[in-house]
Parts: structure tokens; sequence; C-alpha cells
């Protein structure tokens, strides 16, 4: 028999089309795959959480459900005064492990370049230990019209079983404008 009669016979060209295929299929079987993930979420108290301090009520402290969110509406800053609020608001690891913190800027208005920001001279919060050494310093200033927003402050290790305060000092420049407020969300992440 000649070649040509071979190849060109249905069966033969069935086996080299099955052989292609399994060629293709051993090819993209090397190449794709799958990784598998189960998890299981249960739902627990955060072990830090703010809670109340000597100051809040005059700070005006208002906790959200579970602790984990603090609302300070009654801060007021005095012009060419620094205003001190000693225990604001506290953080509190009521874990039996030691956790790392650190302040964190999310946002502030008026933004800067509005005519009402020049009304501030600085906003800081103080993390404070439960001896009153300050463990990390987070101020707003001001240049003009303009808001310099901190940094992150660097990861501090807060000791199981343990309160911390946060000091909030206010001050407005002299001869500032009455009825002038800002607004500043702050994150407390937790490692």
């Amino acid at each position: 028999m000649s070649l040509e009669r071979i190849l060109g016979k249905r069966s033969v060209k069935l086996l080299f089309l099955l052989i292609s295929a399994s060629l293709i299929m051993t090819a993209s079987a090397a190449v794709y795959y799958a990784l598998l993930m189960e998890s299981q979420v249960t739902i627990t108290e955060a072990v830090v959480h703010f809670t109340q301090g000597n100051d809040s009520t005059a700070a005006g402290l208002s906790l959200g459900t579970n602790e984990t969110y603090a609302h300070l509406a009654s801060l007021k800053a005095y012009p060419n005064v620094t205003l001190t609020y000693e225990q604001a608001v506290n953080v509190t690891n009521t874990d039996s492990s030691t956790h790392n913190i650190r302040l964190r800027h999310i946002s502030i208005s008026p933004a800067s370049g509005d005519d009402s920001v020049g009304n501030f001279t600085s906003i800081t919060f103080k993390l404070i230990d439960d001896s009153g050494n300050v463990k990390a310093t987070f101020q707003y200033t001001t240049s003009g019209d303009d808001w310099s927003t901190p940094s992150p402050t660097s990861w501090i290790s807060i000791p199981a079983s343990t309160e911390w305060t946060i000091q909030v000092e206010t001050k407005a420049v002299a001869g500032a404008r009455s009825n002038v407020s800002c607004s500043i969300t702050v994150a407390i992440d937790v490692q």
C-alpha cells in the first residue's frame, strides 16, 4: 500500500486527530490548575477598643457599637491658648497578648485652601501609656490656609490587659473667628 492511501483513510485521520487532542489536553492540564482555600470566620469582640476617659464627657465622647468607633463632638480651641483634654478617650487592650497599634490620618475638613483653616494653629493627639509616658504624638498644624497632615506613627506595642489614653491638645491663632470648626478622622490600626 502506498503512503498516500494509508494517510487518506478515515481511521488514520481520526487517529491523528485523537493524538493531537491528547497532546493539547496534556499541555493544558500542565498549565491550568486550581488552588483551594477554605476559611472559617468567627465573630468575636475587638480585643483592642475605645473606652471612657476622665475627660470624655467634656470632649463629647460617644462610643459606637462594640467600642470600635469614637466620636469626640465637643472639642474646643481657644485663640492663642493651648486647651488640653487629658483623657479624651482611652484605648484598651483586653487581650492576654500584646498588640501593636498606630495612629493614621484618614481625612480632615475643611480642606487645605479654605480660609477657615487659618484660624487654627494645631490639633495634637498624644498616645500616653499607663505610666504617663508619651508613646506617640500625632499633630495637625497649619501654614496659612493649608493643613500639614501627619504621617502614620510607628507601630507601638500595647501590653496585655492595659488601658492607655489619647490626650487631645487644641490651639487657635490669636484673633481667630468664633464658630469655625474642623472635622478630623484618625484611624487606630491594630495588628
